[in-house]
């Protein structure tokens, strides 16, 4: 079963799908509480047979792939830092600006991808504080939700890596979600200048490039190989990439996150 509804609704969908005997894809988040992401995934372990999973796909993009697999191979040395960022076109007529009540804000909405690419990246660390501020650029109707359009984060993990964060809901251009991963012998980007395709233009107004709409466009191939993956995994053919577990981290570290934009203050996890 495959679940693409509103995120209010997955937590009481996921446990019914689960108790009827379904294999489950949800959306992420699994839920905007972080108890009841753990109470699920102590859930979906009571039912060993069934294939759960949680829709992180850029865990399944081909650049992003073949970036992991160089850092587990040793090409980077030691990763310690990661900047990730998730920057969608303006969209004038607001639409997330009516969703922002029940998003749980740009931290949960958007910055809960990079997160999780970022926990990935350096080998699933704990985080142990965040450090998160945000301004409002275009979009004032956001400020009653207690949300911004533009925000940034700090994630300090064990052991010393750090990640460092930034969404967009502002971009004039397109769709650029951006990653860096540095290392002590090396570094990988991935995603930067917005490109889509391989051309580019020159002529006497400049230099120019096709750049990506939105991030259906971005992770086309990224969403079709993630579905392929649920199938395989169903169907007994292959492992995924990511748990429960990690999808419950990634809220929890984005509830933090969240908690220290409106504070103010850095917030020990």
């Amino acid at each position: 079963m495959v679940l693409a509804s509103p995120t209010t609704e997955h937590a009481r969908q996921f446990e019914a799908a689960m108790r009827s005997g379904k294999h489950v894809f949800v959306e992420k988040p699994l839920s905007l509480d972080v108890a009841t992401c753990e109470a699920l995934s102590a859930l979906a372990e009571s039912f060993p047979r069934q294939v759960a999973m949680v829709g992180f796909e850029r865990r399944f993009d081909p650049d992003l792939v073949r970036a992991h697999e160089a850092i587990k191979r040793g090409d980077l040395g030691r990763p310690f830092m990661v900047r990730s960022q998730t920057c969608d076109r303006n969209d004038p007529n607001g639409f997330f600006v009516r969703f922002s009540p029940t998003s749980g804000g740009i931290f949960n909405d958007c910055s809960v991808h990079d997160i999780d690419l970022a926990r990935w990246m350096l080998g699933n660390p704990r985080a142990t504080k965040v450090f998160a501020s945000g301004t409002i650029a275009l979009h004032p109707d956001l400020a009653r939700h207690y949300d911004v359009d533009n925000g940034m984060a700090i994630i300090e993990f064990e052991g010393g890596a750090r990640a460092m964060l930034y969404a967009s809901r502002t971009m004039p251009h397109g769709h650029e979600t951006t990653l860096e991963v540095i290392g002590t012998e090396g570094t990988v980007q991935v995603g930067f200048g917005a490109q889509a395709g391989a051309s580019t233009f020159r002529s006497a107004r400049g230099v120019h490039h096709p750049v990506w709409p939105d991030f259906y466009a971005r992770f086309e191939q990224a969403f079709g190989r993630e579905m392929d993956a649920f199938v395989a995994a169903c169907q007994g053919r292959g492992e995924l990439p990511g748990t429960l577990a990690d999808a419950t981290e990634a809220t929890r570290i984005a509830h933090a996150l969240t908690q220290s934009f409106l504070t103010g203050q850095a917030v020990a996890i």
